[in-house]
């Protein structure tokens, strides 16, 4: 790839949209992974893999990839010299009680320090997603107002150390009253198989997220029940909708995991 392609700047917001220097940036993402450790405990697929699967993924015309572990070194320099981006997710156990416990809290904090410490720098950085779907029954049980302050201290942890980083968290029906104030874009996973539902669910996601970009971080369906060429139907009238309704991006679930 020509350095300048290499060293592309930072992804910035635009209003409703994004931008990468002069140019209107529209994220075109496909997920990676997640995958199994392998035996030395890393979280991706091996590099000669990876290269391969880099090739495909620019040739099918997708410009993002959402991963869902923080990624080395290696991975972060193979996705720029592909000139890809990342949508990043750091996990930490969203799944307990985290308010109720001062320990959970602070390793929330230090997994997403440790991320942005790791992957600050990379032009291959889109944004990072502080945390993804926590469940509906966790937030009744501390209130939304209380997890909403974590997510805007789990951003403020990040842009501690990254001024410049987008974030965001990544949402989903359930926990569609959660509005955390400092996030940059509006995050959400959105698995609805009906056209009308579907657009409909979107223009109501375009009210709550107001004037910010609005992204659709996962969306898709099988081809075990439809066949390939019913969930190609299928996600061609997602991707038009979408576009349609004014999204700011779209990421499909999945291009690959295990």
């Amino acid at each position: 790839m020509p350095s300048s392609q290499r060293t592309q700047g930072r992804v910035a917001v635009d209003g409703k949209f994004f931008r990468l220097g002069s140019e209107k940036f529209y994220p075109k993402g496909v997920t990676y992974g997640p995958f199994a450790p392998d035996e030395s405990g890393e979280t991706f697929a091996p590099p000669s893999q990876t290269e391969g699967d880099f090739t495909q993924i620019r040739e099918l015309g997708a410009n993002l990839l959402r991963v869902y572990h923080i990624p080395p070194r290696w991975f972060l320099d193979l996705a720029a010299d592909h000139c890809l981006k990342l949508l990043i997710d750091v996990p930490w156990p969203k799944h307990l009680c985290f308010l109720d416990s001062a320990h959970s809290q602070a390793e929330a904090r230090r997994i997403v320090g440790q991320a942005v410490a790791a992957c600050k720098g990379s032009p291959s950085v889109f944004a990072y997603s502080v945390v993804n779907e926590i469940p509906a029954e966790i937030v009744r049980w501390s209130g939304p107002a209380r997890v909403c302050q974590f997510i805007d201290e789990l951003v403020e942890e990040a842009k501690s150390l990254d001024p410049d980083a987008l974030c965001t968290f990544t949402s989903f029906p359930p926990t569609e009253f959660l509005h955390p104030q400092s996030i940059d874009f509006v995050c959400f996973n959105v698995y609805l198989h009906q056209r009308h539902a579907f657009e409909s669910y979107l223009a109501r996601l375009q009210m709550l997220a107001d004037n910010k970009p609005l992204v659709l971080g996962e969306f898709g369906m099988d081809c075990l029940r439809e066949g390939a060429a019913g969930q190609c139907e299928f996600l061609t009238w997602q991707i038009e909708s979408a576009f349609r309704a004014g999204l700011a991006g779209t990421v499909l679930f999945s291009y690959t995991d295990d």
